[in-house]
């Protein structure tokens, strides 16, 4: 039953996204994008971890070249097995990458390598995000998989207003986030709230 409510949830923020302009897309992830690079949580980070966008998601690119520019060791997923997240360690944006999983980008095994270290800042994907940190992908389990893996990272979800709620159904395995950040607002969860950002 919860894994029908999590589908409803999803089909519908997915229509809701789709329904963003070029525009307003890339407006609002500049907004959002701003607001991740005035923390100094990212200052201090050495390492973070980001995604290369897809369907209308929060367009992190501003974020991957900063990272770069700034010297961060940066990675990006990939998706092997079709389970599992692999971080892989990226040094050329977007030379490092080629079309994978769902013809995501991902990066290009030989050209990059995979991380095995720590990792200060992991900045996640999803379809909605709720204002607890909660959120609902696209229905793998890849990244609450891969998240509880990495307990000392801080996580962060992008996301735009409208695919912002107040409560998700969730379940156990479902791991929560400790902050949330659409074009308007910030959130630090209950998880995160020890966190000076």
């Amino acid at each position: 039953m919860l894994a029908k409510k999590k589908e409803e949830y999803r089909e519908y923020y997915l229509n809701i996204r789709k329904g963003l302009s070029l525009d307003e897309v890339k407006e609002k992830s500049k907004t959002i994008c701003g607001i991740v690079h005035s923390f100094p949580i990212w200052e201090r980070a050495q390492t973070v971890m980001l995604y290369a966008p897809t369907q209308n998601e929060v367009d992190v690119t501003s974020l991957i070249k900063a990272a770069l520019e700034e010297g961060k060791n940066l990675l990006l997923p990939r998706v092997e097995h079709k389970i599992d997240i692999v971080p892989y360690k990226i040094r050329n944006f977007p030379e490092d990458l080629a079309p994978g999983f769902a013809s995501i980008l991902e990066p290009i095994p030989g050209k990059t390598i995979p991380w095995e270290g720590e990792i200060n800042i992991i900045v996640v994907p999803g379809v909605v995000f709720d204002i607890r940190g909660g959120r609902i992908g696209y229905g793998l389990g890849c990244y609450d998989r891969f998240l509880k893996k990495h307990p000392k990272a801080i996580k962060i979800g992008l996301t735009f207003e409208r695919c912002l709620t107040y409560a998700l159904p969730l379940e156990s395995e479902d791991e929560m986030l400790d902050i949330v950040i659409t074009e308007e607002h910030t959130f630090k969860t209950e998880k995160g709230k020890h966190l000076y950002i």
